[in-house]
């Protein structure tokens, strides 16, 4: 286990986010969604790529049977391709809230996509519950994927989708109430049941951001203006908290060749010149090695 985390892309994000392993090309992709970037790290040579997209893309996921991403963004759900440059709509449930985008997203372990809005106003002081998190189920037949449903609304920052190893409890949060919540999946249905609140970040120690689960069942959150993540046992009682150099740390996932490297976004969004100059990384990619090992991150089935 590492002392603290190293910083291995100072790309300097205005709003990184996202990161997503790819396990059979063993490389990093992670987004800046205010910038409207995509990047992709080959970690063992250091070769970064990034890409311009047309619109904001908050969440990615990849693609079981095709390649490029299934996405959440600004104008909803699509297909994206970085190679080809291809950008297929399949829906744009809040179209008719223009101060709304998708936000953070993920697949559970059957390829369902899940994913959440946020109400996006430049004071965060200022946003609604009006923002909601959507399921969007893979379909089978010739007509484009578009099976989507609502599962929660009276949110305003969607984040944090995780999943317990056994698939049997989905873990998600709305930053500001401060709450990550948890609650019973049931994986042949997507359905959810029982919530409940499954730790509280204290007042002073940011807030709770993205998301992901270790191979012993642990909880591993981002504290956005917090300056660390913790680690949470299956009780929600604090097992590690790592600090980062950086207070905007945004989320995290577990890559690398034996899936025991905790890769960490972060933003330098919100920070003041003073900040900016006190946290040069600030915006960096970051990894650190627990002494724990991750999941491969699931697929969209569609």
């Amino acid at each position: 286990m590492q002392d603290a985390p190293i910083c291995i892309a100072q790309v300097k994000n205005t709003l990184g986010e996202c990161p997503l392993w790819d396990e059979q090309e063993q490389v990093l992709y992670w987004t800046d969604i205010t910038e409207r970037q995509v990047y992709r790290l080959v970690p063992e040579t250091g070769v970064l790529t990034r890409w311009p997209v047309a619109v904001e893309i908050s969440a990615l996921a990849l693609r079981k049977s095709a390649p490029g991403f299934i996405t959440g963004g600004k104008e909803g759900f699509a297909l994206i391709d970085l190679q080809t440059e291809s950008f297929d709509l399949l829906a744009a449930p809040e179209a008719d809230l223009p101060d709304n985008r998708m936000n953070d997203g993920k697949c559970d372990p059957r390829g369902r996509f899940w994913c959440g809005s946020i109400h996006e106003v430049s004071d965060p002081g200022l946003r609604q519950p009006i923002a909601s998190v959507y399921r969007l189920d893979p379909t089978k037949g010739p007509e484009p994927d578009k099976v989507i449903q609502k599962m929660r609304s009276g949110v305003k920052t969607s984040n944090g989708f995780a999943w317990s190893p056994d698939g049997k409890t989905l873990y998600f949060t709305d930053t500001p109430t401060l709450q990550i919540l948890a609650f019973d999946y049931d994986l042949e249905s997507g359905d959810l049941a029982n919530e409940r609140v499954f730790a509280t970040v204290l007042p002073g120690k940011g807030r709770p951001d993205g998301a992901t689960v270790d191979q012993e069942g642990c909880l591993w959150s981002a504290h956005f203006a917090g300056s660390c993540i913790t680690r949470y046992a299956p009780d929600g009682s604090i097992l590690q908290v790592i600090d980062l150099p950086v207070a905007n740390v945004t989320s995290c996932c577990f890559g690398g060749r034996d899936l025991d490297t905790l890769f960490i976004t972060t933003a330098c969004e919100d920070l003041s010149d003073a900040e900016l100059l006190s946290q040069p990384l600030a915006g960096g990619l970051f990894s650190f090695k627990p002494g724990v090992a991750g999941f491969p991150m699931d697929r969209y089935a569609g």
